[in-house]
């Protein structure tokens, strides 16, 4: 009975240990399939930043073709703008404008003349903001194009064929300093055109606002100057007036505000034109030498040296 209890521990403990193995085994075999795995992801990750890397590099390069080539097609884009706009409304602007000037006079208010001749005179014509727009953004065209003129002509003719520390010290010039400059004046050019598109719309925004306020008070006026030889009829006469007033002050506030922020913007980028224009030669790339042999004291005559 002891012996066939013993060897049932035995063979207890041989199956134990056997399972012990095989899961060991089992476990390892995970473990070594987990690290292929691992493995694999690190070499597909390190392959894709490897392609990512190739892929930035050869589009770096085209990517900044396309921006300046882009910027060739803006003078093809540019807005229409309605150039008989203007003189249209105009012609809306000149009776109302008349029937208010009547209407103030009639009620006595004549220190609101000058008001609405400063309010008429600041009405301008946005079609000239709009051409300067229209110039400054021909004129990012033409940058664009002259920077990508400098960057393909000597990467493409002249860096090939010229090594050397003289090379390597343009190439770092003309990657980090003219092409910088280029893109900084691009920058000025697009801020420039906003800031004239910005006026071109305040003004048009101004002229539609002060030609609506005159033609709902002209007529109003006109209206009611008739019953201005009763008290009440004057009274409404007086208050239709200064309500005109107040809405014309409040307009011609807002033209001034926005035109105060405008031109302080115009005049920071005046000083940073200023500033970028120094970094470029502006010059006529002459040094104002005289012709060779100009000079008669640089120039010995044969018979003199022999003697």
């Amino acid at each position: 009975m002891s012996n066939s209890s013993d060897r049932l521990h035995r063979r207890a403990a041989r199956l134990q240990a056997d399972a012990e193995k095989a899961r060991a085994a089992e476990l390892a075999e995970k473990a070594r399939v987990a690290e292929q795995a691992r493995v694999a992801q690190l070499a597909e990750q390190a392959r894709a930043a490897e392609q990512a890397r190739v892929v930035q590099a050869r589009w770096s390069m085209m990517g900044r073709e396309r921006e300046w080539n882009t910027a060739g097609q803006v003078k093809a884009d540019q807005a229409k703008v309605d150039a008989k706009f203007f003189d249209r409304l105009w012609k809306e602007l000149t009776p109302a404008h008349r029937k208010v000037l009547k209407g103030l006079t009639y009620a006595g208010l004549v220190v609101g003349i000058p008001m609405v001749g400063y309010a008429v005179w600041h009405v301008g014509d946005p079609i000239n903001y709009f051409d300067g727009r229209n110039t400054w953004n021909e004129m990012l065209s033409d940058l664009k194009d002259s920077a990508w003129d400098v960057w393909i002509t000597y990467f493409s003719e002249v860096s090939p064929y010229w090594m050397g520390h003289a090379s390597e010290t343009v190439q770092r010039y003309l990657r980090f300093e003219l092409i910088g400059m280029f893109d900084e004046l691009g920058r000025i050019a697009v801020e420039i055109s906003t800031t004239m598109s910005s006026l071109a719309w305040d003004i048009t925004d101004y002229n539609i606002s002060l030609v609506d306020l005159m033609t709902v008070f002209g007529p109003t006026l006109m209206i009611i100057m008739p019953f201005a030889g009763t008290l009440p009829g004057r009274a409404v006469l007086v208050a239709a007036c200064f309500a005109f007033l107040k809405f014309l002050w409040g307009l011609i506030k807002e033209l001034i505000s926005k035109m105060k922020a405008l031109d302080g913007k115009l005049q920071a980028l005046n000083h940073k034109m200023n500033e970028l224009q120094g970094l470029f030669n502006v010059g006529d790339n002459k040094l104002h030498l005289k012709p060779v042999g100009s000079d008669v004291n640089f120039w010995v005559p044969l018979s003199k040296e022999t003697q």
